[in-house]
């Protein structure tokens, strides 16, 4: 990238935040990050995060300035925003994360995640104008997201599942019954790397990411006073959906109800979601006027971090723009 186009990319792309409350959960409020586009064409792309780390982590994380999936979906003409569940990023803090980790239901299970997902829709729908809004979810994500879109039918333009979780033959169930886990942000930064899942020669992270990842992790999560130094609290319902689905491939949500376009896409080096196990998932999307499937190499279950990043973020702008295509 020249000097010249950093520079123009910094003058032309900045991220807003906004705070919207959460109609079930008082006093509780969810982070909306949002980056405008310069030449609008009407309609948004909401992105929805993973287990473990928030939107500006992931979606919103700048590689250089201006350098973010999200701001490259801005300058391809979308309101692109991002959404922190609640428990993460910079979003509130469910009471549950300030206790005892045992003794307490998992924080934010997809259920209540679709229900946040409809709270910030509803706003890119009523207060910004969007006609259209292109649902890309992620990991755990693609869980909510996906419930969503069956609960409110006619409410998104499209779906895209990244890496989504799918059952795996033989997995044991863990039965996840604590409110939270903790990770330290450097032991994510190492898992991020798939070291024995990658041949030894190949490595797919960022620079960026191995410079300023962990840090930014580490700053996004409050750390509780008694608690092991650099020890994040995660909200561990996520964990728990996982474990539903990857055991026993219990979806909160009928696929077969779901009518938008849905993508599902991953890397060929992805460990949640295969070739046979992504098949098998989109088939029972029955209902989907459009089914896109892609598997992109030399990608792992964080391709949004790698060095072939810009090839899912053309994938993904491409299906949109073909399930605009396809609308009636």
């Amino acid at each position: 990238m020249s000097a010249l186009l950093a520079l123009g990319l910094i003058a032309a792309i900045s991220t807003s935040t906004t705070y919207l409350p959460v109609a079930q959960e008082p006093g509780q409020r969810l982070a909306l990050h949002c980056v405008a586009p310069a030449h609008a064409n009407g309609q948004s792309v909401l992105f929805v995060h993973g287990a473990s780390f928030p939107t500006m982590l992931a979606f919103g994380f700048e590689f250089a300035p201006g350098d973010s999936w999200m701001d490259f979906m801005a300058r391809q003409g979308f309101l692109a925003c991002g959404l922190d569940f609640l428990g993460f990023g910079a979003s509130s803090r469910p009471a549950a994360m300030a206790g005892a980790a045992e003794g307490a239901a998992p924080v934010t299970r997809a259920p209540e995640a679709a229900r946040e997902i409809a709270t910030a829709i509803d706003y890119l729908q009523r207060e910004r104008g969007m006609g259209h809004v292109h649902l890309v979810a992620h990991s755990w994500g693609t869980i909510p997201a996906a419930a969503y879109a069956a609960a409110h039918p006619d409410a998104l333009a499209s779906l895209t599942l990244f890496g989504p979780v799918v059952p795996k033959p033989g997995e044991q169930a863990e039965h996840v019954h604590v409110a939270w886990w903790t990770i330290t942000a450097e032991a994510r930064y190492r898992q991020l790397q798939f070291t024995g899942v990658l041949p030894p020669e190949l490595s797919l992270l960022e620079p960026a990411v191995a410079q300023r990842w962990a840090a930014r992790f580490d700053a996004s999560v409050p750390h509780i006073e008694g608690d092991k130094a650099g020890d994040l609290r995660i909200p561990a319902g996520p964990a728990a959906d996982i474990d539903a689905v990857a055991a026993g491939g219990n979806y909160p949500y009928n696929a077969a109800s779901i009518k938008v376009p849905v993508f599902v896409v991953y890397g060929d080096y992805d460990t949640v979601t295969n070739d046979a196990g992504a098949a098998a998932f989109l088939a029972k999307f029955s209902a989907s006027a459009l089914k896109w499937r892609m598997r992109i190499d030399h990608g792992t279950h964080v391709l949004h971090l790698e060095h072939n990043r810009r090839s899912l973020y053309q994938s993904v702008d491409a299906f949109i723009r073909a399930a605009n295509t396809a609308q009636p």
